[in-house]
Order: structure tokens, then sequence, then C-alpha cells
């Protein structure tokens, strides 16, 4: 072949090679999943479902059962105002009842929160796969129609704690495209129809 005909054939290779090369891009995950009000709107039921919890009628009397407790032992322990002995035992004996219904009270309570704790993580896990779920399709959907091949996540770590990104020349970032995107399309959800 003559060396001539082969360059036209090399440039076209080079040219069809340099057409067909992926086009990358980066989106900030973390820092859209924070700027979402649906974030800060779970983030604000989580506490306050997880106070409740502490507000509890069981928490409550269990506050005051130790109260009594702490009074009884000052009582039992009081050196400078001496019991009779049948006054001790009476109070040595509400002592020990009360400590054993704190007891009760307590393990009563400790499954009650740790069933109520499961729920709000439930809830928490479930919020926060929907808001992923919507940035992922949000930035699928522009880095299609803007013509990208492949999408990082430029915020996160790997599981090594090594960031996902290393090094990124002049990569698009789309983050702030996606974060209008879905500020939009939460905007038109929430009109009424």
């Amino acid at each position: 072949m003559n060396s001539f005909k082969a360059i036209p054939l090399i440039l076209l290779a080079t040219v069809l090679t340099a057409a067909a090369a992926p086009r990358f891009a980066l989106v900030r995950v973390k820092d859209l999943y924070t700027s979402l009000p649906s974030t800060t709107a779970l983030q604000q039921q989580i506490k306050s479902e997880r106070d409740s919890i502490m507000r509890d009628q069981r928490a409550e009397q269990l506050r005051k059962i130790i109260g009594e407790l702490q009074a009884l032992q000052a009582q039992l322990s009081d050196k400078t105002n001496p019991l009779d002995e049948a006054t001790n035992r009476k109070l040595a004996r509400t002592y020990e009842i009360k400590r054993q219904e704190a007891q009760t009270l307590q393990q009563e309570f400790e499954n009650f929160k740790t069933e109520q704790e499961k729920l709000i993580n439930r809830k928490m896990v479930e919020g926060m796969r929907a808001s992923l779920d919507r940035i992922a399709k949000m930035s699928s959907q522009i880095s299609k129609e803007r013509g990208y091949d492949v999408v990082f996540d430029g915020s996160g770590d790997t599981n090594t704690g090594v960031p996902f990104i290393l090094f990124s020349k002049d990569a698009p970032d789309l983050t702030a495209d996606v974060q209008a995107a879905l500020k939009d399309s939460e905007s038109a959800a929430g009109k009424p129809k």
C-alpha cells in the first residue's frame, strides 16, 4: 500500500477515535442531597419523632420513680436524723419495691424505644432512598440530554475512604443544573393541579 494512501486512512481513524471518545461529567450528590427541602423536612421529622420517644409516658414515669428512689435513698442514709428500726425497715421495703418497679419500667421503655428507633430508621432510609433516586434520575436525564456517556459522583468517598474521583481535569460539573431541575420538579409537584 502506498504511504500517501495510508495517511488519509490514519487521519480518518484518528478523527473517528476522537469522535467516539466517551464524554464524562461530575455531579456532587452529597451537595444535592443536603440542599433538597425534602432532606431538611425528613431530618426535622426524624428529630421530632426521636424527641417524642423521650416524652413518652413510660419515660416520664421512670424519671418520677427515679426521683422517688433518690429521696428514699437520702432518707435511709441520713445520719443526722436517725430512724427507728420499724421506720427504717418500712423505708427499705418501699425502696426495694420502687427499685423493682423502676427496673420493670426501664425494660418496658427500652423495648418501646428500640421498636420506635427501628421505625424511625426505616422511615429515614426510605426518605433517603427516594431523594437519592430522584437525584440519580434527574442526573441521568440531564446527562443524556447533554450527550454525556458517564457521570460520576464527585462528592463521595469509596468504602475505603478514598475519594471516588481522584483527578478530573476540567470535567463538566452538572450539579447546579441538576439542583435547578430538582427544584423545578419539586415546585411543580407542590403546585395544586
